[in-house]
C-alpha cells in the first residue's frame, strides 16, 4: 500500500455499524449483566436476548470450546459415559461464565433452539431435562425462600431438589428442614427420584460459603453442612448415569473475596471428579465483542485495508531499530502477526483487548466481561456522535475527555476521582501538558493538528496504568507493576499517521513536562501523586560519574546473596583468593570489570586460577569453577544500581527538598522498584561458568551456558548451582560405589602389567575426586562418605579405620577382623576420609575356622604353602627367627597409555612417601615415528615440568 492510500483511510465511525444499544447509548450495567437465576425463573425483566432460548443462540457466538462444552454435556445427559459428569469454569477475561452456563440451561430446556447454530445440529438430543439452578450471589443463607404456600426452602440442596421435583424434594425434605447436609445415598435418590436427566447448574459458590459461614446448624456452621453436601454431590453426579454438574469458580485468588483457603477448599474437593473447562480462549473473545457491539460483521476490505497499513508502519519501525538479519527477521513475523490481529480485532486495536485482557483483569473488582462491555460501548458510542474517531480505537484513542467514558473506564478500574486530576492536568483538560505539546506540534507541522500525538501517547500510558503484568518465565504469578515499556507504547500507538521518531521526541516531552507522570527507568505509568522523577535524574547523573562507589554497593548486594554459602568466594581478585585444599566445590564469582577484558586476557586469568594457587600448582583442579558476569548484563546492573543509590541520595535530602508525604511515598515506591529492577538485574549477572579441563595435556577452559535453560531458582548462587547440578549435570551431589571403584582402579591393575589394586586410603580417594580433571566433580566430601558407607553395605568393598593395614604374601590385607566392616551397614557419618582405609573383596582375610570341642577335636597345625610368585615386588625370605625382612629397593618399569599415567600417579606417590628424601626416580621414554614437534615439546612437556620444579636429568 502507497503511503497516498494509508493518508486516506478512514475513521471506523464511516465504515462500522454498531449494535442499536450501543448506537442509542443503552450503557446500564444492567444492559450487558446477564442473571443465570432470573433467567431460570423466566423473569420478564431479563432481556428477551437472554431470557428467550431463540434469540438467544442466534445472539451467541460460539467458540470451539463451548461448541464441545455443549456437545459433551447434552451426549452425558443422554447416558453416554465416555465424557466427564462434574465440570468446573473458572475464565479470565472475556470468558463468559454466565453466558455459558445459560447456554447449557437453555440448551437442556429447549434441544431445538441450539439448531439455531448450524454447527450445534448434530448435537444428541437428551430428551425432557430437569435443570436446578443455584445461584449463589443471590441465594440467602440466613432466611428462607418461600416457594409455596407452607412450603420454605432453606438450604442450597432444599433449592435444587425443589426445582428437579416433588419427588426430588420428598426426599430430603427434613435435611432442608434440619440444614443439615444429605448423605451420598440420599442425594443419589434425588437425582434419580424424577426418572429424567437431571442438569445441575452452581453459580457463585463462593460467595454463599462465604455467607453460610456466619450461620450456626446444631453443633455446626451451615458452610460446614454447605461444604459436606457440595462434596457428596460431586461423588453422586460422578457415579450417575443421566446427571451432569457444572459449577463455576473465580478465576484467581484475588477474587475469592480474600478467602483464598476457602477457594482452594471448594476446589479441591472436586478436584477428584472434576474436569476444568475454558470456554473462551485467546482471541475468541473478539468475536464475542463484535457480536454484542457491533451491528454486523465489519467490512472485511476496509479492516484488510487498515490492518496492513499498521503492519507497515509498525513493521518499517522495528526493521529500523533491528542490528542484525536475525532481528529483521523477527520484526516482519510480528508485522504479519499484528496485520492479522488487527484485521480479526477491526475496529479495535489489539492493543486494547490486551491490556484490557491482561492487566485490568488484575484489578480487584473489575467485571471481566459486563465491565469491559460497557466500557467498550461508551467508547464506541462516544467517537460516533462527538468525531474524532481514527482508523481504529486503540489504547491511545480512548476519549477520556468525556466524562461518560471517564467514568465508566474509572469506575471499573476502582480509580473514580482520583485520576480526575491526572487527566485534567496531564492528558486532555484545557491547558493540560500534552495539549500544550500537540498545540506547538501542528504549529510546526500542521498535518499532525489532527493526530494529537502526545495526548494519543498520554492516554495510551493511562490506559497501562491500572493492573499488572506476569512477569514472563514466572512460574509463579508474580507481577509487575502497573506501567508501560517504550516498546509496547510504540506498539500500540504507531500507526500509518504517526512514525516512532515523532512518538519518541513526544514521550521525551511528556516525560520532563506532565506532573503526574511517573517514570521508573523502565516503565511509564501515571499515577494520582506529583512526581520527584527529575530530582531523581538529576542525582543518577551525580551518582554515574563515581563508578567505584556503584560497584562498591553491587559488591555488598552480592556478598547479601551469597552470604552462608560457605562455597562461594566473591569477586577474588587473584587466584590466591580461591581456596584450595578444602574438599567442596568453590565458585568463584568473578568482577565486573572481568567483562571489559579481552577474550584471550580472560582465559589467561582465568586458567591462572583453576591451576594454580600463588606461585603453586592447585591441589583440588576438580573442585573448582568461575562465575561469570555477562558483559551485556553490567551496564543494566551498573544503571539499576546508579537509580538505587540515586533514590537514596534524593531521600537523604528529604528535608532539603521540601518533599511532601505524597512525594516521600512516590520516593519509596521509586526505591521498591529501583531496588527490584537490581535484583531482577544481579540474578541475571551471571550467566556463564567456566570449568577446568584437560585438552592435549594443557588445562583448557570449559564454558557452561545458561543459555535458553529454564532455570527455576531465583537465588544467584541457587541459579548457579541449578545450572551446574540439575541442567548440565557437570557437578554431582552423590557418586556410586561402583563408580568410585572403578575411578580408583580397585581391585584392578592401575596400569598393564601390574598387580591390582587391592587397597587405598580414603584421604587418596578425596584427593583424586577433588584433584583429578576427568573424575566425576563432587559438590562436597560428603558425597564420597556416602558412597563408601554404600559400597561397604552392599559388599563392593570393606573399610576399616586407622592405621594403615600391611598386604600379606597371600595378598590379604593383615588386619583384624574387628575392625573390618563388610557386608553390613554403617552410617556415612563413621567413614573417616582422613584415616580410612578401603578393600577390595578379594584382599579382605578369610576367618580363621572355630576349632571344635570335646571329643574328637583335632588339636594338630596345619601347615600352609604358599605357590612361587614371579613378581618382584611380593616376593619374601624367611629369617631363622621367623620375621620378613623389608625390602630396601624398588624398581618398576611399565609401557602405559595417557589414562593409565593418570591411573599410576596415585602409586608412583605412595612411593615417594615412603622413599628416603621423599623422592622416586622417574624415567620416561616416548617414541615418534615422525618426531616431535619442538613447540609442542616445549609448550606441552617441558613448561608443565618447569612449573611443577622438577630438574630434568636428560
Amino acid at each position: 500500500m502507497t503511503k497516498q492510500a494509508t493518508s486516506q483511510i478512514c475513521p471506523w465511525t464511516d465504515l462500522v455499524k454498531l449494535h442499536p444499544d450501543v448506537e442509542d447509548g443503552k450503557l446500564t450495567d444492567a444492559t450487558y449483566a446477564l442473571d443465570l437465576g432470573a433467567i431460570a425463573a423466566q423473569d420478564k425483566t431479563v432481556p428477551v436476548v437472554y431470557r428467550d432460548p431463540d434469540e438467544f443462540f442466534r445472539a451467541t457466538y460460539l467458540t470451539k470450546d463451548l461448541h464441545k462444552l455443549l456437545d459433551e454435556v447434552l451426549a452425558s445427559l443422554s447416558g453416554k459415559t465416555d465424557h466427564n459428569r462434574i465440570l468446573k469454569l473458572r475464565t479470565p477475561f472475556g470468558g463468559g461464565k454466565s453466558h455459558t452456563l445459560a447456554a447449557l440451561l437453555h440448551a437442556a430446556r429447549s434441544r431445538k433452539s441450539l439448531n439455531a447454530i448450524e454447527e450445534c445440529k448434530g448435537c444428541v438430543d437428551p430428551g425432557e431435562v430437569d435443570v436446578a439452578v443455584f445461584d449463589g450471589e443471590k441465594f440467602t443463607a440466613t432466611g428462607g425462600k418461600e416457594v409455596e404456600k407452607g412450603i420454605q426452602i432453606n438450604t442450597m440442596w432444599g433449592w435444587l431438589a425443589w426445582q428437579l421435583g416433588k419427588n426430588a424434594f420428598d426426599v430430603i425434605r427434613k435435611n432442608d428442614e434440619d440444614r443439615v447436609s444429605p448423605s451420598g445415598d440420599e442425594i443419589k435418590a434425588m437425582l434419580n427420584a424424577e426418572g429424567r436427566p437431571a442438569l445441575l447448574l452452581l453459580d457463585e459458590v463462593l460467595k454463599y460459603m462465604e455467607r453460610a459461614s456466619a450461620v450456626s446448624v446444631l453443633d455446626s456452621t451451615l458452610r460446614r453442612q454447605a461444604m459436606d453436601f457440595f462434596q457428596n454431590l460431586t461423588v453422586e453426579v460422578a457415579g450417575s448415569e443421566r446427571a451432569v454438574l457444572v459449577f463455576s469458580l473465580q478465576w484467581s485468588h484475588r477474587e475469592a473475596l480474600q478467602n483464598v483457603a476457602l477457594l482452594d477448599e471448594i476446589d479441591g474437593y472436586a478436584r477428584r471428579v472434576d474436569q476444568l473447562r475454558e470456554p473462551v480462549t485467546g482471541d475468541e473473545v473478539l468475536p464475542i465483542l463484535h457480536r454484542r457491539l457491533l451491528g454486523g460483521e465489519p467490512d472485511k476490505k476496509a479492516a484488510g485495508e487498515v490492518a496492513e497499513a499498521y503492519q507497515v508502519a509498525v513493521t518499517g519501525m522495528r526493521r529500523a531499530e533491528a542490528e542484525t538479519d536475525s532481528a529483521r527477521q523477527q520484526a516482519d513475523e510480528d508485522g504479519a502477526l499484528l496485520q492479522a490481529r488487527i484485521k480479526a480485532a477491526y475496529p479495535f486495536h489489539p492493543a486494547l483487548i490486551d491490556v484490557m485482557k491482561e492487566r485490568w483483569t488484575a484489578i480487584d473488582g473489575f467485571q471481566r466481561t459486563r465491565g469491559a462491555l460497557r466500557f467498550l460501548a461508551a467508547c464506541l458510542h462516544t467517537l460516533r456522535k462527538n468525531g474524532n474517531a481514527k482508523a481504529i480505537l486503540g489504547p491511545g484513542e480512548i476519549p477520556v475527555k468525556d466524562g461518560g467514558v471517564r467514568m465508566a473506564m474509572l469506575k471499573e478500574l476502582g480509580a473514580q476521582n482520583d485520576f480526575d486530576p491526572v487527566i485534567t492536568a496531564d492528558i486532555d483538560g484545557a491547558n493540560a501538558r500534552a495539549k500544550k505539546i500537540d498545540d506547538k506540534l501542528a504549529r510546526e507541522t500542521p498535518k499532525l493538528g489532527s493526530v494529537r500525538p502526545a495526548t494519543r501517547m498520554a492516554t495510551a500510558i493511562l490506559t497501562y496504568s491500572f493492573g499488572g503484568l506476569k512477569r514472563d518465565g514466572d512460574k509463579v504469578a508474580e507481577m509487575l507493576p502497573p506501567g508501560v515499556t517504550e516498546a509496547e507504547l510504540f506498539a500500540a500507538t504507531v500507526g500509518p499517521d504517526l512514525d516512532n521518531i515523532t512518538a519518541k521526541a513526544v514521550l521525551s516531552e511528556l516525560r520532563n513536562s506532565c506532573l503526574y507522570l511517573h517514570h521508573d527507568g523502565v516503565r511509564y505509568c501515571f499515577k494520582k501523586d506529583p512526581n520527584v522523577t527529575k530530582l531523581v535524574e538529576d542525582a543518577e547523573a551525580e551518582v554515574g560519574r563515581n563508578k567505584q562507589a556503584v560497584d562498591e554497593r553491587i559488591k555488598k548486594m552480592l556478598e547479601g546473596k551469597l552470604a552462608g554459602h560457605r562455597n562461594a568466594r566473591i569477586w577474588p581478585a587473584d587466584s590466591k583468593a580461591m581456596d584450595d585444599g578444602e574438599p567442596v566445590f568453590m565458585i568463584g564469582y568473578l568482577p565486573l570489570d572481568f567483562a571489559t577484558k579481552t577474550k584471550k586476557d580472560q582465559e589467561a586469568w582465568a586458567i591462572d586460577v583453576l591451576k594454580c594457587v600463588g606461585d603453586r600448582h592447585r591441589k583440588y583442579r576438580n573442585g573448582i569453577g568461575l562465575a561469570i558476569p555477562e558483559k551485556k548484563q553490567v551496564e543494566p546492573m551498573r544503571q539499576a544500581v546508579r537509580y538505587l543509590l540515586a533514590v537514596e541520595k534524593v531521600e537523604s535530602k528529604k528535608s532539603q527538598h521540601k518533599l511532601s508525604k505524597d512525594q516521600l511515598d512516590q520516593l519509596k515506591e521509586r526505591k521498591r522498584t529501583e531496588l527490584a529492577n537490581a535484583e531482577a538485574a544481579i540474578r541475571a549477572l551471571y550467566g556463564s561458568i567456566w570449568l577446568p579441563r584437560i585438552d592435549g595435556g594443557t588445562i583448557e577452559v570449559e564454558r557452561v551456558e545458561v543459555g535458553g535453560r529454564p532455570l527455576q531458582a531465583t537465588g544467584v548462587h541457587e541459579r548457579v548451582w541449578e545450572l551446574l547440578t540439575t541442567m548440565t549435570n557437570k557437578v554431582f551431589t552423590s557418586t556410586t560405589p561402583r563408580k568410585l571403584a572403578d575411578l580408583m582402579k580397585l581391585g584392578q591393575p592401575p596400569a598393564n602389567g601390574e598387580k591390582p589394586r587391592l587397597g587405598i586410603s580414603t584421604a587418596e580417594i578425596q584427593d583424586a575426586f577433588f584433584g583429578f580433571l576427568g573424575f566425576t566433580r563432587l559438590d562436597k566430601a560428603e558425597a564420597i562418605r556416602k558412597a563408601i558407607a554404600r559400597g561397604v553395605g552392599d559388599s563392593t568393598f570393606g573399610y576399616v579405620s586407622g592405621s594403615v593395614p600391611s598386604l600379606g604374601a597371600d595378598d590379604k590385607f593383615e588386619v583384624s577382623l574387628d575392625r573390618l566392616v563388610f557386608g553390613r551397614n554403617i552410617g556415612d557419618d563413621e567413614i573417616d576420609l582422613e584415616n580410612g582405609f578401603v578393600i577390595a573383596p578379594s584382599a579382605i582375610p578369610t576367618p580363621e575356622p572355630v576349632e571344635p570341642f570335646g571329643e574328637g577335636a583335632d588339636d594338630s597345625s596345619t601347615d600352609t604353602t604358599t605357590s612361587d610368585n614371579d613378581s618382584d615386588t611380593s616376593t619374601t625370605t624367611t629369617s631363622e627367627e621367623g620375621t620378613t625382612p623389608a625390602r630396601t629397593f624398588v624398581h618398576l618399569a611399565f609401557a602405559a597409555t595417557r589414562d593409565q599415567v593418570f591411573g599410576a600417579f596415585p602409586a608412583i606417590a605412595n612411593l615417594s612417601d615412603k622413599a628416603d628424601g621423599g623422592k622416586v626416580n622417574v624415567e620416561i621414554k616416548a617414541d615418534a615415528g615422525d618426531g616431535f614437534d619442538e613447540s609442542w615439546l616445549r609448550n606441552a612437556v617441558y613448561e608443565p615440568l618447569d612449573e611443577a620444579d622438577i630438574d630434568l636429568n636428560e
